[in-house]
């Protein structure tokens, strides 16, 4: 996982330095957006299953990759948002209630199998 992690920063890097998101045409915004999700996505999961191992947890793997990319959905939207100046306080609470929401209907799902 760590060496995804360093590969899509790799990624992340060629693109940033080689596009401009904000003055560059709709295929330059959309790289670098979808970069910098896989990037999130990796880096996200490789903290929550070192946490998962450090406080030797026994939740299965696939939790540690849903909230890994719940919680990069959350930032590249709000990132969306923001792009197109519609990026408020309230904006961003909906987002992570909509996130706390799914979740607990997942771990609620989970727990009666």
């Amino acid at each position: 996982m760590a060496v995804t992690t360093v590969l899509f920063a790799a990624v992340l890097a060629v693109g940033l330095l080689h596009i401009d998101p904000r003055t560059g045409k709709w295929l330059g915004f959309v790289a670098v957006t979808a970069s910098l999700l896989l990037f999130l996505f990796s880096a996200t999961g490789t903290v929550f299953l070192a946490g998962r191992t450090f406080r030797k947890k026994d939740r299965p793997v696939a939790v540690s990759m849903r909230q890994a990319s719940f919680l990069s959905l959350v930032v590249v939207l709000a990132l969306y948002l923001s792009r197109f100046e519609l990026l408020t306080w309230w904006n961003v609470a909906v987002l992570v209630v909509l996130v706390v929401l799914l979740e607990i209907y997942f771990i609620g799902k989970e727990e009666i199998q």
